[in-house]
């Protein structure tokens, strides 16, 4: 068998393999929607800007609902451990609560910590999984975004307020993915190659 003929049966076999598979009756778990805190924050550091743990106010609870096929509704309480948070780059901390008699987690990382002059902005990224009740086969593990926002009234040591926001939607890309970088490079040496043989 020549290499071309290889080459052709494996791309059939493949293409026979991915069609020929059943995909599971689960569903993706669609969500987004906010957390209101009704308690105080407290960051380690006294200053929200510096800090690396934050205490999050108690209890949280879910807010406005944009999306939900779970139901969830609003006032449910959310629970945030660990308690104090991490809130630098790598740290991890999980998300649970109850919605239509099933349990869900969200096991997170932080991937993104941004002081400003009074405020701190992070974002997390992870998994929300159905944990326990009847109604878990129905749904498949799937990613969820987190993004924070924990600010100052004035400096150091005053009351701290935060807002959350939850999506199973990802946030659009803060920079250009690797493809469009690549894409862009052959084109700008392209441009270079062309403007040399032109001189």
């Amino acid at each position: 068998m020549s290499l071309k003929t290889a080459v052709i049966a494996l791309a059939v076999a493949g293409v026979a393999t991915l069609g020929g598979a059943t995909s599971a009756s689960a569903v993706p778990i669609m969500l987004q929607f906010n957390v209101a805190a009704l308690g105080n924050f407290t960051a380690n550091t006294g200053d929200v800007t510096t800090a690396t743990t934050i205490t999050n106010g108690a209890p949280t609870v879910v807010g406005a609902i944009q999306q939900n096929n779970i139901g969830l509704v609003a006032g449910q309480t959310v629970t945030l451990a660990p308690n104090p948070m991490g809130v630098t780059v790598g740290s991890a901390f999980t998300k649970s609560f109850t919605a239509g008699g099933n349990t869900f987690v969200e096991t997170l990382t932080v991937t993104s910590a941004t002081p400003t002059a009074n405020a701190l902005g992070i974002l997390a990224a992870g998994t929300i999984t159905c944990t326990v009740g009847a109604g878990c086969a129905a749904f498949d593990p799937t990613a969820v975004f987190w993004s924070a926002a924990y600010t100052q009234n004035a400096g150091p040591g005053t009351q701290i307020n935060g807002s959350f926001n939850n999506s199973t939607t990802p946030p659009p890309p803060q920079v250009p993915e690797p493809t469009s970088m690549v894409l862009l490079g052959m084109g700008m040496l392209g441009a270079g190659i062309a403007r040399r043989r032109r001189q």
